[in-house]
């Protein structure tokens, strides 16, 4: 009797320990409804408060909800803390209303059940302190997947073998494929955030894991990373060149940085959580850990700048741009730039004189590099293209890409250029009922550009979201070589960043990394004056010509077209040292690229004037 006294003493000692740390693991008071199996719960109706306990099969994986499971079956939890707070395998108990996720309207049954706060009733939950196991996937047949047996795993951790994917090319955010086994086809969800991202979906027959879950009435499996295809991840060769060796260059849009809502205060414009956005952009910045960034869609500069106090081994450059309207946000384009290897020379807006992008013109950074004591100059473009997928947009999308190309062949002919940014349209097809990229002037002149991230959208891959290859980085011929080989690359934040793209943005870094000793161009330094001068470039009615001859004289002032026919010629006197000035009315010119030429007694200068209407 006093041995059984006393281990029933130990017992009942062990589980208040227990019970201390379970209560301390409690995050919201706690509610609890009559115990149920989680079987025995989805069976309840929808708004009954349901109190079950398992295991955690998806934590923070899909950025929500996540999955428990007992013995029975499987069920959602939607729950920021939740979500966050708990660990794969952790033994929890939750309590909450009984939920439904994406049904088909009047269809009930037909989404997703979940446990989740209502506006009566709150989620609670708390994690059992025990060893975190995670649970076996259970082995189920394709066929099993649909109609009452579909709906009995719904919620659950299975496996499915022998089947093929349909389509395969590569794994894109927020997609579904189609699996076969050869006779029932069914869906897999790719997830937002997952390492499945831009990874060649498989060839062959294989196992998938996941958790099948229901939207709008089709059940689907939902892998939570690669390893749950059996995919092993791709190694990037150029990930063995140090960083130190290389110049790099990555492209982000920022996705209304800053600016949650629009001036109404409701129109959801970025992420919800401003402050959450800015400590995620901090991270992914100083993880890339680029050389320069060009970004997009800035709008909030004060909050911007407070990134050079996190990371201050960087500078920034911000553009201006005054909106079409008063009343609209603006979206900046910007540099950040590590101060130990770039010098910054100069920065302005180009093409200010044109309707490219509706006022958000290019903004060019003059500066150089210095890597492993290579110092090179570059004029680096930061773009944001053009929004939209409609007939005019592709025209717009159009039409400021050819202005674009034709002003850096007039401008920059043989200097290291970079072209970044977000480009709003694939280079090999366009976005838009997949008409040719209205990129193809800097595609198809392979002479005088090469676009890095061709090979990124012919392997299928994407930089945004919701589809296509829209972050892009074009270099001129000076640079091609220059190239690391698999040095272009996606960014992958969304790995160890929650939830990122509702939290940060949903486009995905895009970098280009430069061998600085490749790169033998001679540099004309921008800062001395060409001889002859013509302003404003691009012109639209005047353009004034200036230069200052060698010798007095007569001499000759002519304008050519591309195809070299003169549309302006005059005989003018001049006298050497006295600068000459002719403002020319181009009004009656047609849209398009002109070489103007002054020849004297002693030779010939010309320069290019770009003509926009």
């Amino acid at each position: 009797m006093k041995l059984l006294f006393r281990l029933v003493v130990v017992s009942v000692f062990l589980f208040s320990s227990a019970f201390v740390q379970f209560l301390s693991a409690q995050t919201a008071p706690f509610t609890t409804a009559t115990f149920r199996t989680i079987r025995e719960a989805r069976q309840q109706p929808l708004g009954a408060v349901l109190y079950v306990a398992g295991r955690v099969t998806v934590a923070n994986e899909f950025g929500g909800p996540s999955y428990m499971q007992d013995g029975t079956g499987g069920i959602a939890v939607f729950g920021n803390p939740f979500s966050r707070g708990i660990a794969l395998g952790d033994s929890v108990e939750v309590s909450g209303p009984y939920t439904e996720f994406q049904a088909t309207t009047g269809v009930a049954g037909s989404g997703l059940g979940q446990i989740s706060s209502t506006a009566t009733s709150q989620l609670s939950w708390r994690i059992i302190p025990a060893a975190r196991i995670i649970p076996i996937a259970r082995e189920v047949a394709l066929g099993e997947l649909v109609g009452a047996s579909g709906e009995a795993l719904e919620g659950q951790f299975v496996r499915v073998s022998g089947v093929r994917f349909s389509d395969t090319t590569s794994f894109r955010s927020a997609t579904n494929y189609v699996v076969s086994d050869g006779s029932t086809t069914a869906q897999v969800r790719v997830s937002a955030g997952i390492n499945l991202i831009n990874q060649r979906i498989p060839r062959t027959a294989l196992s998938i894991v996941g958790i099948l879950g229901q939207f709008r009435g089709t059940y689907q499996i939902t892998p939570r990373s690669a390893s749950d295809l059996g995919i092993a991840l791709s190694v990037n060769p150029a990930d063995t060149v140090a960083k130190a060796r290389t110049l790099d260059v990555t492209t982000w849009n920022l996705k209304w940085f800053g600016r949650p809502f629009d001036n109404d205060g409701v129109t959801r414009l970025g992420p919800a959580d401003s402050l959450l956005q800015f400590r995620n952009v901090i991270r992914t910045l100083d993880s890339i850990d680029a050389d320069v960034y060009a970004l997009q869609e800035v709008s909030n500069n004060a909050l911007f700048l407070r990134i050079l106090d996190s990371l201050p081994r960087y500078g920034a450059v911000i553009a201006g741009f005054a909106p079409p309207q008063p009343q609209f946000v603006p979206q900046r384009t910007a540099y950040l730039f590590k101060r130990s290897v770039i010098d910054t020379v100069r920065s302005e807006m180009v093409l200010t004189g044109t309707q490219f992008a509706a006022g958000r013109f290019p903004l060019r950074l003059e500066f150089d590099a210095t890597v492993q004591g290579v110092k090179r100059r570059f004029h680096t473009f930061v773009i944001h293209a053009k929004a939209g997928s409609t007939q005019r947009d592709y025209d717009l999308r159009t039409s400021d890409a050819r202005l674009l190309y034709d002003f850096l062949n007039s401008n920059y002919p043989t200097q290291n250029v970079i072209l970044a940014g977000d480009f709003n349209d694939s280079p090999t097809v366009s976005i838009f009922q997949n008409l040719p990229s209205p990129y193809l002037p800097f595609v198809q002149d392979s002479v005088r550009y090469t676009v890095t991230t061709t090979v990124l959208a012919q392997q299928g891959l994407s930089s945004f979201n919701s589809g296509g290859m829209i972050d892009n980085i074009v270099v001129s011929n000076e640079l091609a070589r220059s190239v690391l080989q698999g040095g272009v690359q996606i960014e992958s934040p969304f790995v160890y960043i929650p939830g990122y793209v509702n939290t940060t943005t949903d486009h995905f870094p895009v970098t280009a990394r430069l061998l600085l000793d490749r790169i033998t161009s001679v540099q004309i330094p921008t800062n001395t004056p060409s001889t002859l001068n013509l302003a404003p470039n691009p012109a639209t009615a005047l353009a004034t010509v200036r230069f200052v001859p060698e010798a007095s004289g007569e001499a000759l002032l002519t304008v050519h077209d591309v195809l070299g026919r003169a549309v302006w010629s005059a005989a003018i006197d001049v006298r050497r040292g006295e600068e000459f000035t002719q403002t020319l009315s181009v009004e009656s010119f047609a849209r398009g690229l002109y070489v103007c030429r002054v020849r004297e007694q002693n030779g010939a200068l010309q320069s290019s004037v770009l003509v926009v209407r």
